[in-house]
This record gives structure tokens, C-alpha cells and sequence, in this order.
């Protein structure tokens, strides 16, 4: 496994001529190949374990309700399933003090498939487990970082775009966020034939992670959660996520279903102007049915 900590090219341009050079590493360029080799081996003793408490100490924020929420209803995945990360190139910022975090690109390896995986890894305490606080296929490639003089990632501000994110979502609010087609369709007024909206969205849990790029911007990992009424629908035509989540219980799900969403996120935002999404996933979290 080859890292490189701070910039993906391995130099040292900061991109910004004011970077200050503070705080220690979040991790060391030894220190991380230990880390993902040791993360995706929690990982796979998770998976095919079908035990949600092996995944509390993998995934933590807004990726620890849909992998509670997939184990709860499928229950544990084959040895196929089991996952070899490849290639990574590591974004590291200085920080001071914990929680510690550092933000990944690398390639996932699973069932004689790959893809690249855009995902930040968290350490809570000195003594804990790095867990992944945000997984996501992600194609192409993202906007450039800037990087201090020693080749580390600058920490920026990302909360603007959350919040942006979620008033379009919750109100159609463009002020500051040019949707993604992705976000246009979670506004819809129906699902097969069930009457609904987009609800309430609201941006966590946790919080976001960004890091500044060479144009002045930043980088944003985040989360939403969403919270959605279904009405007046057929079971055949319930998002399959939904049927199988209500199954487990054997629940009916006629009348109305209160559901509850995941939203990972990618996205970027200017240092002027209307934020944009870069890639996202949305996973249920909960349903019931009233």
C-alpha cells in the first residue's frame, strides 16, 4: 500500500501565500497505511458479521445510521463483500488538540469490482480507532487543495454548504446552491404512487469536514437528514428500501410512513457565489408507518 500524505502530486504548493504552518499533522505518513489497513479489517469482520456493534467502532457521524440501518434489515453480507483499499493519497491537515481527521481518495476493491472512493476518517480520542465518518463513490476528479509550506491541507470553514444545501432541499431555496439533479428529484411530490415531499432537511448529524482549495474555496464532506411523509400509496410501489426495512417488522405499509434519510455528501464551495453538489448518496435511516 503507497500513501502520500498532504498533496496529491507529493510537493509542496501551497496554493496560498498566507497558509499558516500550525498544529501537528492529524496523522503521520508511517502512521497511515496502519490506519486504512487496519480500518478495512474492522471493516470486513463487520460486514460478515451481521453484529451492528462491530460497526460502532468503524463508522461514526452521518455514516452510522445507514450501516445500522442496512445490518438491522439484510443482516450480515457474503466474504465477497469484503473490501481492499488501493492506491490512497491522503489529504492531511494540522489541527490542534482532537477529534483528529484526515480526508482520503483511494481506490475500493470488492467482489472483482473497484471504484474510487472519496472518504474522511475520524479519531475521536489519542487512544481510539480511526472510524470513517464519510464513504462515497466519487468519479472524476475534485477541485485542486491548497497546501501549506510543508505539503499539509489547509482546514477551511464548510457549514455555509450544508445549510445551503438543506434550505434548497427543504424550500427549493437557490440563494445559495445551484441543485444537481439529484436534489431536483428528492423535491418531488411523488414516489410511484404515494403522495409526498421532501419533508424537513436538516444538516448533520456531525459535522462537516473541508478543506480550502487553490482557488480560495473549500472542499466539503457533510451529511443531511431527512425527514419524509408518504401517503395514500400501494406496498408494490414503495421504494425498495423502504418495503424491505418495514418487512423486517412485518409492518403493512398502508395509510402513511414517516421515513427517515441519510444524506452523504460531496460538494464545493466558492470563495464567491452559489455552492455546488459534487456527488451525493441518500440511504434510509428509519420508517414507520401510522
Amino acid at each position: 500500500m503507497s500513501v502520500l500524505a498532504g498533496c496529491s502530486d507529493g510537493g509542496a504548493d501551497t496554493g496560498t501565500a498566507d497558509a499558516a504552518d500550525t498544529g501537528d499533522p492529524a496523522v503521520s505518513a508511517d502512521e497511515s497505511g496502519k490506519v486504512l489497513d487496519a480500518w478495512a479489517e474492522r471493516h470486513n469482520e463487520a460486514i460478515t458479521s451481521g453484529d451492528e456493534r462491530l460497526w460502532r467502532d468503524t463508522v461514526a457521524g452521518a455514516l452510522a445510521a445507514p450501516v445500522g440501518a442496512r445490518v438491522r434489515t439484510y443482516g450480515k453480507m457474503p466474504g465477497s463483500a469484503k473490501i481492499s483499499l488501493h492506491n490512497p493519497v491522503l489529504y492531511v491537515p494540522r489541527q490542534e488538540g482532537y477529534p483528529k481527521w484526515f480526508a482520503a481518495a483511494l481506490l475500493e476493491r470488492s467482489d472483482g469490482k473497484e471504484q474510487q472512493i472519496l472518504a474522511v476518517f475520524v479519531q475521536e480520542r489519542a487512544k481510539d480507532d480511526w472510524r470513517a465518518a464519510h464513504w462515497l463513490a466519487f468519479k472524476g476528479r475534485p477541485p485542486e487543495l491548497a497546501y501549506d509550506s510543508q505539503g499539509y491541507a489547509i482546514p477551511a470553514s464548510g457549514r455555509d454548504l450544508p445549510a445551503a444545501h438543506a434550505a434548497y432541499l427543504t424550500a427549493g431555496d437557490e440563494s445559495g446552491l445551484v441543485p444537481d439533479q439529484v436534489s431536483v428529484k428528492a423535491r418531488a411530490t411523488a414516489r410511484g404512487d404515494w403522495r409526498t415531499g421532501p419533508g424537513r432537511v436538516t444538516p448533520g448529524p456531525g459535522v462537516p469536514y473541508a478543506l480550502r482549495t487553490k482557488d480560495g474555496g473549500s472542499l466539503v464532506w457533510y451529511g443531511l437528514t431527512q425527514r419524509q411523509e408518504l401517503t395514500g400509496g400501494s406496498a408494490s410501489r414503495l421504494p425498495g428500501e423502504l418495503r424491505d426495512y418495514l418487512a423486517k417488522d412485518g409492518d403493512d405499509p398502508e395509510g402513511t410512513v414517516q421515513a427517515m434519510w441519510q444524506w452523504l455528501a460531496i460538494g464545493y464551495s466558492p470563495a464567491a457565489g452559489k455552492g455546488r453538489v459534487l456527488g451525493e448518496s441518500v440511504s434510509l435511516t428509519s420508517a414507520l408507518v401510522h
